[in-house]
């Protein structure tokens, strides 16, 4: 009797175990399908969730046995979180610190951990800019983001030292911001990402 119980629990705990992951995973792809928040999760429903586990992994990974945060090319992993973080969630302030290796020969600029005060700084903080900006929360398997109207400072060169491209031009261009490169450029789209633009 007792043996007939425990051979009918042991069937069910294992048609359970062989039955949740497929019927998860179903749930997962209909629910990413039919989202509209990330084109990464629509384009690729189920690829996209590793890809946020990948990323939120990525950083122990990268120290044990990938690529450091400044080396890949077109751009190092820095360089890219640091233009996205920026970008998408407006968050100009980073951490500060060095990962140069100083015992190696050369000229190097000393840090300052303050060298400047924002009050100092010569840029242009008006007239103010109305954006939207990406306020979320990051799993380990999903990623929960919703659009955020702010008022935010341009932060950019003043008239007087803004950047003149063609200055010999009839009309030359005046930067009063940084330049950047993207990386479309390196003709890194593919359909999906085309279509998800």
């Amino acid at each position: 009797m007792f043996q007939d119980i425990g051979l009918t629990v042991l069937t069910s705990l294992v048609l359970i175990m062989i039955s949740v992951p497929p019927i998860l995973f179903l749930i997962w792809y209909v629910h990413d399908k039919k989202q509209s928040q990330h084109s990464v999760l629509r384009n690729f429903p189920l690829l996209g969730r590793v890809r946020y586990f990948l990323e939120m992994m990525g950083p122990e990974l990268r120290q044990y046995m990938f690529d450091a945060d400044d080396e890949g090319r077109p751009f190092s992993r820095s360089d890219f979180s640091n233009i996205v973080v920026q970008g998408k969630y407006l968050q100009t302030v980073i951490g500060f610190g060095s990962k140069r290796d100083f015992d190696k020969p050369g000229l190097f600029i000393r840090n300052s951990m303050f060298p400047k005060q924002k009050e100092e700084m010569k840029v242009s903080i008006t007239p103010k800019i109305r954006t939207k900006r990406y306020v979320g929360t990051e799993g380990l398997f999903s990623r929960k983001e919703h659009l955020e109207e702010v008022e935010v400072s341009p932060w950019t060169l003043p008239e007087e030292d803004a950047i003149v491209i063609g200055p010999q031009c009839e009309k030359p261009w005046q930067v009063r911001g940084p330049v950047g490169m993207s990386a479309m450029s390196y003709g890194a789209l593919g359909e999906n990402a085309i279509s998800s633009i």
